[in-house]
């Protein structure tokens, strides 16, 4: 039988008795189960990724990456913040977490037929006859229509508890994407281009975006939607931050392929894919605290500073390692991705410390949000975002993939200097509290 803990909000009202974690329940528990899904999401898309390198063409590999990350630019938009309000939602009133779903399903099927149809405009305008808008908008609703739809089941699931089920969710649509590719090269006449992987994606998202549904509403019925729209301002604060935030992680590999050259674009995304797949331990324990931020961060910045202070040794003793581990196998690159990627070595030994700047700023940009300050993480993240372009402009032309890789270093060292400094000018205009007893502070 588990004790049951009462605390009071900022107002000093009573909230009702939350149960008291278990054994089980503790960050790092709920942390590994939610690496587990993670990984088996991050290796299939890792696979993916690397047997699209090889069967594609580079040059039309590399307009493919230009694509995708045009997509990823706007994909914040097409959620319209959605899995940060259900975490938010949940937190100040759990019982319902079957409107907040149904809200959040409309709002991101809404913003993302929307944001399918700016990116497939968008991908004419870019690349012309480089690349059929046909293909850019198979791509478009594949990400931004299922895909987010499936993210908002997700948080919804992890919200209720049901971490491991939560992290597994989102990879299922990996896993099925990776063995639809597998079909292609083997069955293919010739290489696999991208008007069939376009296509193939597409249908392939839809299927197991409505199987996706059926689980995540299973036991609402029809709840009511009333109010979505409602929550528009709240939720396009939080996607315009993301927005910002996939600006200066994916504008560079836009304008590689357009200011610089496919084959650049190329090279660049392989060492940023690597990168990407080995903070995947960093991103299971973000996501596991995210939620956390919210409940700590109803007392206040410093409340959620607490939180921080605990998290941060455990994303460092992770993150530091790891970025050495990086740089002594970049030699790896051509091994993994063909004799074309021998300049990924570079590439890689360069943004390997993206990993030891993303654990910092990832924490302190969720310090805010947790308290309710996700407009001045919002501003921080735009900012270096319109950085990140200005820098992208002035370097790529002149150095290349070079270029790209110091931009990303300057501007997420930035990002953390101005998110730290938004949470401490926070703490310090917070008056003092008592400790709060909430269980969900204690990581």
């Amino acid at each position: 039988m588990t004790v049951a803990d009462t605390s009071t909000d900022r107002t000093g009202r009573a909230e009702p008795p939350r149960p008291a974690a278990g054994p089980g329940d503790g960050f790092l528990g709920k942390a590994a189960k939610f690496l587990t899904g993670t990984l088996l999401r991050t290796l299939a898309q890792g696979a993916l990724f690397v047997l699209l390198a090889r069967e594609m063409p580079i040059g039309e590999y590399g307009l493919f990456v230009g694509v995708t990350a045009l997509i990823a630019v706007v994909s914040p938009f097409a959620s319209a913040g959605v899995p940060s309000l259900i975490f938010q939602g949940h937190a100040d009133a759990p019982a319902d977490w079957a409107r907040h779903l149904a809200r959040g399903l409309v709002l991101t099927a809404t913003f993302g037929a929307g944001a399918s149809v700016l990116v497939t405009a968008a991908g004419a305008a870019v690349w012309a006859a480089q690349v059929d808008p046909v293909d850019v908008a198979a791509l478009a609703v594949a990400d931004l229509v299922a895909w987010r739809l499936i993210e908002a089941v997700a948080a919804s699931v992890q919200a209720r508890g049901k971490v491991f089920v939560a992290s597994v969710i989102p990879a299922v649509l990996h896993v099925c994407r990776l063995a639809a590719v597998v079909v292609l090269a083997v069955t293919a006449p010739g290489p696999v281009t991208l008007h069939g992987w376009a296509v193939t994606s597409a249908l392939l998202s839809a299927v197991i975006c409505l199987l996706v549904l059926a689980y995540g509403l299973r036991g609402a019925g029809l709840p009511p939607a009333t109010g979505a729209f409602g929550q528009m301002r709240a939720g396009l604060l939080f996607a315009v931050g993301l927005s910002a935030q996939t600006v200066y992680n994916d504008l560079d590999k836009v304008m590689l392929s357009r200011l610089g050259s496919p084959e650049g674009a190329a090279i660049y995304a392989a060492a940023y894919r690597v990168v990407d797949f080995a903070y995947t331990p960093g991103r299971a324990m973000a996501a596991v605290a995210y939620p956390r931020f919210f409940e700590a961060g109803r007392d206040g910045p410093r409340s959620a500073l607490r939180l921080t202070r605990r998290l941060l040794p455990r994303y460092l003793v992770f993150s530091v390692p790891a970025s050495l581990l990086l740089v002594a196998c970049s030699g790896l690159m051509p091994t993994v991705f063909g004799s074309g990627y021998a300049a990924a070595t570079t590439a890689l030994q360069g943004l390997a410390a993206l990993l030891v700047l993303k654990a910092i700023h990832y924490l302190a940009a969720d310090t805010l949000s947790g308290s309710r300050m996700q407009g001045r993480r919002t501003v921080c993240q735009i900012a270096v975002g319109v950085v990140n372009a200005g820098l992208n402009v002035w370097l790529i032309p002149a150095y290349g993939w070079q270029g790209a890789v110091a931009s990303s270093l300057i501007c997420d060292a930035l990002l953390g200097v101005l998110l730290w400094g938004c949470v401490v000018a926070a703490v310090r205009r917070d008056s003092p509290r008592r400790e709060p007893t909430s269980t969900m502070e204690r990581a």
